[in-house]
């Protein structure tokens, strides 16, 4: 673990990812919303500088909002979100994404704070209007961020389990 002092902010897309998980995670799993996002910003947190608890709960809540008011669904709602996730992961919004490259990491996190809540929901919204339309790749059937290999930083942030003993 790096020294609080030494921590850079969390890439854009991974805060987007831990966005779409803590949404999909409230969906299918027995959990509030409080108890997810705790879990992705601890997760993050150890890894980047600190992003709160609202800072995941916020865009979630907005998302399931505009997924709550959506007529005729093309996709269920944590489909959706499960979708969402495999775009950020595996698109940079022009290719394919790189994680770690010969001279980039795209994990190393950011000198300036480039996420935020706004642009998380505005980026879900426009990614399910794409699906919709189908400019956009969906997930094959059962694919799992956390069985992706060699995800690194990232992948300790996804497999983090929620730990009861944080919510006494």
């Amino acid at each position: 673990m790096v020294d609080k002092i030494d921590k850079l902010f969390c890439p854009d897309f991974v805060y987007n990812i831990c966005v779409g998980l803590t949404v999909k995670d409230f969906l299918v799993r027995q959990m509030s919303l409080e108890m997810v996002s705790k879990n992705y910003s601890d997760a993050i947190s150890t890894h980047y500088k600190n992003v709160e608890e609202i800072e995941m709960a916020a865009p979630a809540e907005e998302i399931l909002r505009f997924l709550s008011e959506r007529k005729n669904p093309m996709f269920e709602a944590h489909e959706l979100a499960i979708n969402y996730v495999y775009w950020k992961f595996k698109y940079d919004g022009r290719s394919e994404r790189k994680i770690k490259g010969i001279f980039k990491n795209s994990l190393k996190g950011d000198k300036e704070r480039k996420y935020n809540s706004n642009k998380a929901v505005t980026d879900f919204k426009a990614y399910s209007f794409s699906l919709r339309s189908g400019h956009f790749e969906r997930a094959p059937a059962g694919w799992d961020i956390a069985k992706e290999e060699d995800l690194h930083e990232l992948g300790e942030i996804v497999k983090k389990e929620p730990n009861i003993d944080d919510f006494i």
